[in-house]
């Protein structure tokens, strides 16, 4: 990755905001909001990224470059590979805890490029339940 000076520029409209992820060489970001969007650090015209469905998360980048990591789904998280390119989609895997009871959310996706890792965490809140007879 090059060594970055001088001051802050912006690389995408303002206002844009969702899932961003650098891409491995550092000069691509992906972007969800609404629509997918490919920005060039170099501040060249966002592109659209096709294949992207409505409330896609984007959580990393595959090693080559080509393709991007996204997720839909709270109870159940549904990861893609999505070619930036082409936008040919492909499931990956669905993430989620043997025990689902309880659960209220997967979060905190990461992704190692090479797909061979990942990590998640999740949001699980139970309760108990008494019952009490007799109480005058």
């Amino acid at each position: 990755m090059q060594e970055v000076s001088g001051d802050p520029k912006p690389i995408s409209p303002e206002g844009l905001i969702g899932g961003a992820a650098a891409s491995p060489d550092g000069r691509l970001a992906a972007v969800v909001s609404g629509k997918g969007m490919m920005l060039d650090v170099s501040g060249s015209e966002p592109k659209p990224i096709s294949g992207l469905i409505q409330d896609d998360y984007v959580v990393g980048w595959t090693a080559d470059g080509r393709s991007i990591y996204v997720v839909r789904g709270e109870l159940r998280a549904e990861v893609s590979i999505v070619d930036v390119v082409s936008g040919a989609r492909t499931t990956w895997k669905t993430l989620a805890p043997s025990d689902r009871a309880g659960l209220s959310a997967v979060n905190s996706i990461r992704i190692s490029p090479d797909g061979k890792s990942y990590a998640y965490s999740y949001t699980r809140v139970l309760s108990e339940l008494y019952l009490v007879d007799g109480i005058r």
